[in-house]
């Protein structure tokens, strides 16, 4: 099983990191790609290249640069998918994601790279048969039911971006709320973990590993 990590924190001591951690601790494989959006080089995506994105659609010429652009970004979306599974750990930022986990979504989600649409918009999702975990920490607990989970544009929006291009195995775990008393903090996130070594075991079961 090939696995992708996608960190979205730019801290080291988050806990998103540490729950994605704890999940590929559980999970007992080794062979992870971690990608840190903070760090890694990701495609420029302005308006020039945007334009250009239609020609290419249509089969007509772009100036060279835009073509080696949309080369690059095609291969951080094959880099995507040359893996079974995906985590994807991150914070909540303005009740979304941090700019530059955002920014790797928008290099991946493009017909022909992670799903393809007929001439009718029926959009058929290339991902179908992965799976993903999601891992979201935030001050504010969504917890499904409240009124409050209107405002969740991080899990939610995850979960609505990897289903679009196919995946129908999604797992989210969120660590939530980070932010009040000492012990209702560590009781989320120690929930959060539980959850994850669970989905980590299903994981291991189907897959047929030992233990």
């Amino acid at each position: 099983m090939k696995i992708l990590h996608v960190a979205g924190s730019p801290r080291s001591r988050s806990r998103s990191r540490r729950l994605a951690k704890a999940f590929l601790d559980a999970l007992g494989e080794e062979d992870v790609d971690t990608l840190d959006v903070w760090t890694a080089t990701l495609p420029d995506l302005g308006g020039d290249t945007v334009e250009s994105r239609y020609r290419l659609i249509h089969g007509l010429p772009v100036e060279m640069d835009h073509t080696r652009r949309w080369g690059e970004i095609r291969r951080v979306a094959d880099h995507a998918m040359a893996h079974d599974l995906w985590l994807i750990s991150t914070p909540m930022w303005n009740f979304g994601l941090p700019y530059r986990l955002k920014h790797w979504v928008d290099c991946i989600v493009h017909p022909g790279m992670t799903f393809t649409n007929d001439a009718s918009g029926a959009v058929t999702g290339l991902a179908k048969g992965k799976t993903a975990v999601l891992v979201g920490a935030g001050a504010l607990d969504f917890t499904d039911g409240v009124p409050e989970a209107v405002y969740d544009h991080q899990m939610r929006y995850l979960d609505l971006i990897l289903r679009f291009i196919g995946m129908e195995d999604v797992h989210i775990v969120r660590a939530a709320p980070t932010f009040g008393p000492e012990e209702t903090v560590a009781a989320a996130e120690a929930k959060a973990e539980a959850e994850l070594r669970a989905i980590a075991e299903t994981i291991r079961t189907r897959a047929g590993a030992p233990g």
